[in-house]
């Protein structure tokens, strides 16, 4: 009797087993994957990014650059940032040599002399904070390009030409 009972439960277990259907998905889905809302870029510009400025200076105008190419011939460097901001012109490949201290001018160009300086040398643009200025070292640190082991922030550097 055990063993009838056994063999029962064991047909029913197969007969259950091979009976199971699935469904396939189908290859023609009719929804696009992934479905996900898609939310409008907002247009506003009160509420853009980075947001508004309380210290009155526009953070678009807080870039230096230096124009290029500086050769070797070049009597003078010339280049931009904001107005009214020190400078200091230094030649990074000779232990940060001065070469000029100068102030960007109202129309955001400056002009220095440039000597002292060889094919290859890296020249550079600092912030000078030993002269008062519009703009502390926390406004312009973001836009530095390297920070010195002195803790004097390069604003922008080139390599000379011959």
């Amino acid at each position: 009797m055990y063993r009838l009972f056994i063999g029962l439960l064991c047909l029913l277990v197969i007969s259950g087993c091979a009976n199971t259907t699935v469904s396939e998905p189908s290859p023609t889905a009719s929804v696009p994957y992934p479905a996900y809302p898609v939310e409008p870029i907002p247009t506003n510009p009160a509420a853009s990014y980075p947001g508004p400025d309380s210290s009155g200076q526009s953070q678009a105008t807080l870039f230096f650059y230096i124009a290029e190419p500086v050769r070797v011939s070049d009597s003078q460097i010339q280049g931009g940032g904001p107005p009214q901001v020190p400078i200091r012109v230094i030649n990074l490949s000779r232990n940060n040599a001065v070469i000029a201290d100068t102030v960007v001018g109202a129309d955001g160009q400056f002009v220095a002399p440039l000597r002292d300086v060889a094919a290859g040398d890296s020249v550079a643009i600092i912030f000078n904070e030993q002269v008062s200025s519009a703009f502390t070292r926390e406004q312009l640190q973001p836009f530095s390009v390297q920070v010195l082991p002195s803790g004097e922030l390069v604003m922008s550097s080139v390599v000379v030409a011959p």
